[in-house]
């Protein structure tokens, strides 16, 4: 196979849903900086797949195949079950390899943190597939609140009921939906984007507290909805809420700030600006009320697009081609904050306390043994 210096080499693993539009994508040539050069087919079925895909790549039946030639390849793309992520990446890395890694990076902190030292370790490239950062609404939201635009935040309320999940989808996967699987529910698997995109606007709470009736809708041990109240400094009032048992879809996200408020309904952005930094106004005030703060109202409408997954992929290509980290959109690093956050939430809900972060990584890993344990003897 002659190879392209100006492309990254890349080998994917795990071609279910995610992983074949992947690499769909990089065949099609939608990622030009990126092409395919291996893949991971357990199966016949994912093997006639693959070989209709393309005949430029090999086709390997396991890991330990892929890896045994490194030659092949200049960075893998892991798309598989989220327990099985450290290890892959870790092997990747030992091999001197690139790493961009579907959400998340692992089931626990202790993990994340370990495949970012690796990383940094070999002075390698690595990403995550945090592509709902580059959701307009998002970036429109982080310019306002970098520049200041709102004031001092006062409180911040996120809903979001956008994944509604079915039985079926649950029983979709015998790794799903699980503690032993998925190593927990809806906060370790969709949460991760949307814990991601409160840590990236907000940054990292000093404590929070969670309520989450695990098996509220559904009957397994994890989570399908979770509530987390999070401590910021100076009285910011912060709370998260997530559910994937209510078929309305909503996204909502009211941050209000001591020189102005928004509100996301969806795809629709509401920004008020105040004429006076309200704070400094209640206490000079003449009046009783906000009758002479002069508010104005821009309400900007963002179309539905395609997701952004190939601007991702090229994203981490060009950080490759370079060798510069700093290009990366979503930096694997920064996978450590959606699993802290998840990983705190279920310590609170499950000691019914508050919790500090950062949390005891050891703690955390015990907690979760012990869970498996008991869902394991439950499902005996």
């Amino acid at each position: 196979m002659q190879r392209n210096k100006a492309k990254v080499r890349t080998a994917l693993i795990g071609v279910g849903g995610m992983g074949r539009k992947y690499a769909e994508m990089i065949v099609a040539g939608k990622v030009p900086s990126m092409e395919l050069t291996a893949l991971v087919c357990r199966n016949e079925q994912a093997r006639a797949w693959a070989q209709g895909l393309s005949e430029e790549h090999m086709i390997f039946a396991d890991t330990d195949a892929l890896y045994a030639h490194p030659e092949l390849y200049d960075a893998v793309l892991i798309v598989t079950p989220h327990r099985t992520h450290p290890e892959l990446a870790l092997k990747a890395f030992a091999l001197g390899k690139h790493v961009l890694c579907d959400k998340p990076a692992g089931v626990a902190v202790s993990q994340a943190l370990a495949m970012a030292a690796a990383a940094e370790r070999e002075n390698r490239i690595y990403g995550m597939i945090f592509h709902q950062r580059l959701y307009p609404k998002y970036r429109k939201i982080k310019e306002l609140l970098d520049s200041g635009a709102l004031g001092k935040l006062n409180r911040i309320l996120l809903v979001n009921t956008r994944y509604f999940r079915t039985e079926y989808y649950h029983q979709s996967g015998s790794w799903r939906s699980s503690w032993n699987g998925e190593g927990g529910g809806a906060l370790i698997n969709q949460g991760q984007h949307i814990l991601d995109i409160w840590q990236w606007l907000f940054h990292m709470p000093q404590k929070l507290s969670a309520q989450i009736p695990f098996g509220k809708y559904n009957d397994f041990m994890v989570d399908d909805e979770a509530v987390i109240s999070m401590t910021y400094p100076d009285q910011l009032s912060a709370l998260f809420i997530l559910t994937t048992g209510e078929p309305v879809h909503q996204e909502r996200l009211e941050i209000t700030g001591s020189q102005g408020k928004l509100l996301m309904e969806d795809d629709t952005l509401h920004i008020w600006r105040y004429g006076d930094d309200s704070r400094h106004y209640a206490k000079t005030a003449q009046v009783s009320d906000g009758k002479l703060l002069n508010m104005t109202e821009e309400v900007i409408s963002f179309e539905k697009g395609d997701e952004p997954y190939p601007q991702m992929l090229e994203n981490f290509a060009q950080a490759v081609l370079t060798g510069d980290s700093s290009l990366l959109i979503a930096p694997g690093a920064e996978a450590v904050h959606p699993l802290m956050l998840t990983n705190a939430a279920y310590l609170s809900a499950w000691k019914e306390k508050t919790v500090t972060l950062p949390i005891d990584a050891a703690e955390y890993d015990s907690c979760l043994e012990a869970k498996c344990r008991e869902e394991a003897a439950k499902n005996q």
